[in-house]
């Protein structure tokens, strides 16, 4: 094995730099949970991407009856899943979600056979910029992606 040291005070300065730049990762974690709640906030405007599967005849003639119906899925009140979306970051990570009890069965969908309660199959609608198995969606990992080398670029500058 061969060991290169160098020395020079200004690379070595410029190392530290970035050493120091991306160790502090909370701009950059805060930035990913900003990113991640715009994303699905569009999934929530878009009705999903790829496209969520339509309600079913008992879901919309039961929103119609109650005056809900036409409208935009996962939206029937303003206090409602899309508005209770929140993130949050640390100097670690990123998170997004909501604090609504029902809110995971509306990303993972359930079958009625588990959940005894419910008036039929849920199927997935996968609101958070993530599918069921946790693979971001094509936009949210390129977007994350360029806050991340945005922010080496940020720390590489001296």
């Amino acid at each position: 094995m061969i060991t290169v040291e160098l020395d020079s005070p200004r690379l070595q300065q410029l190392l530290n730099t970035i050493e120091w730049a991306v160790g502090d990762l909370t701009p950059l974690m805060r930035g990913i949970a900003a990113e991640m709640a715009s994303q699905t906030e569009e999934n929530f405007e878009e009705e999903g991407r790829p496209d969520w599967a339509e309600l079913s005849d008992v879901t919309t003639e039961r929103r119609a009856k109650n005056g809900n119906w036409p409208g935009q899925m996962l939206q029937v009140s303003s206090a409602g899943l899309a508005a209770s979306i929140t993130s949050h970051s640390d100097d670690s990570s990123a998170l997004v979600g909501s604090n609504k009890p029902y809110a995971a069965m509306m990303h993972f969908g359930g079958k009625q056979s588990e959940f005894p309660h419910l008036w039929g199959d849920i199927p997935a609608r996968e609101y958070l910029p993530m599918d069921t198995e946790g693979v971001l969606q094509p936009e949210a990992e390129e977007a994350i992606l360029e806050l991340a080398l945005n922010h080496l670029e940020k720390a590489a500058r001296v």
